[in-house]
């Protein structure tokens, strides 16, 4: 049983088309609906759909956004959003590469005495979209991570400045003061067997995706258990290990509107990239994966890149019905809420509630995509309280 109540996380959209009023608006919402613990920003270069899908023949909302790759910056967005609904925790998804271990923890202190004291970094290895383009390389991910959070453990862990030979970051006396009002905690984020032992060594927490990366209870239930297990046998408290899952929903409670988001080309698209981030798995289920079985969406994916339209058709074209549905843990508020709860009972302490919906909705519809995410989040608590 978990020591502490379940945490409901949020992801919230900061994109730079969207008013700052507006932004602020929905982040007030969001915190009196009491629902939510959490804000969660996401740290992007650019979005997961080819530029020509965004149209409004494919999404209502393209008439008013440009683009689905204009995101803000998270730092200033979270800042915006504690200053907003001041109390709100933060949480902030990022990568290990385009940041650097004494920056990021000074950012993260920051954001944690902002944060009503609830401040969480998800860090991964990194993503080819957010790296490649801009010049970084994101085959340093796993390396540039170990420095991460050997930088975070060795600065918890002392009072005067930092010595340490790392992969890519040396640290000669480096300081950043004593003031530790809050401690932020620190997730890795993703999946594999390298990640999983750093986490274990050195951070608060794991974070992953279901079901891109856990498709079914008794596969998250294992993940868990093994988790923890590797925790305890590095001397560490099992119990205190912090895990979260990220649900990738569709929510509406009409089901033929969901039927019909399943057969928009964007959609389509975002479920061949984020429906199994193993594209080997969906052979298990006895489905040809749209893409090559050894791609995998964080090392091959740019989408800025993808100007054949004839390829992305060819992807579009080899998704089904089924596949779609997989991709998602999807239905009405209560329906994703029962699905949710078989992976809450085997012991997380945060879910991050990721939608999608509200990309294939008109303007109106998609307005009431915030009430239902709101709804989802209330039952969640109520059922863990």
């Amino acid at each position: 049983m978990n020591k502490k109540p379940l945490e409901i996380a949020l992801a919230t959209n900061a994109d730079r088309s969207m008013p700052p009023a507006d932004y602020a608006q929905m982040c007030k919402a969001i915190q009196a609906s009491g629902a939510v613990d959490i804000f969660h920003i996401f740290d992007q270069m650019m979005g997961w759909i080819p530029q020509h899908l965004w149209n409004t023949d494919n999404a209502p909302l393209a008439a008013f956004v440009p683009d689905l790759d204009s995101y803000g910056d998270p730092v200033a967005s979270a800042a915006y959003a504690a200053a907003s609904a001041p109390g709100m925790g933060l949480t902030i998804s990022t990568d290990s590469i385009r940041r650097g271990p004494a920056e990021m923890m000074q950012t993260m202190l920051t954001l944690a005495n902002m944060g009503g004291g609830r401040g969480i970094l998800q860090i991964g290895a990194g993503e080819m979209k957010q790296t490649g383009p801009f010049g970084w390389k994101r085959n340093e991910g796993l390396r540039r991570t170990e420095d991460h959070f050997r930088f975070y453990d060795a600065f918890w862990k002392n009072e005067s400045p930092v010595d340490m030979t790392g992969n890519f970051w040396n640290f000669d006396s480096a300081w950043i003061g004593k003031s530790r009002q809050n401690r932020p905690r620190v997730w890795a984020l993703g999946g594999g067997p390298k990640l999983v032992d750093l986490a274990t060594s050195y951070a608060d927490g794991f974070a992953t995706s279901v079901p891109s990366v856990f498709s079914t209870v008794d596969q998250f239930s294992g993940f868990v258990r093994k988790t923890r297990q590797q925790v305890e046998a590095k001397g560490r408290d099992p119990e205190a290990f912090e895990i979260c899952p990220w649900i990738i929903t569709m929510i509406h409670e009409d089901p033929e509107v969901i039927r019909r988001a399943y057969d928009n080309p964007m959609l389509r698209w975002f479920s061949a990239v984020i429906g199994r981030f193993n594209n080997a798995e969906w052979a298990e289920h006895g489905i040809e994966s749209a893409f090559p079985v050894d791609w995998h969406y964080a090392m091959k994916f740019v989408p800025s890149k993808l100007t054949d339209r004839a390829y992305v058709d060819h992807i579009i074209s080899r998704v089904s019905h089924r596949m779609c549905e997989m991709a998602f843990i999807y239905g009405s508020p209560k329906e994703v809420a029962d699905q949710i709860q078989p992976y809450i009972d085997v012991g997380v302490t945060c879910v991050d509630i990721c939608d999608s919906m509200a990309l294939v909705l008109g303007p109106a519809d998609a307005q009431a995509s915030l009430g239902r995410q709101l709804e989802l989040c209330a039952l969640i608590k109520e059922r863990n309280t």
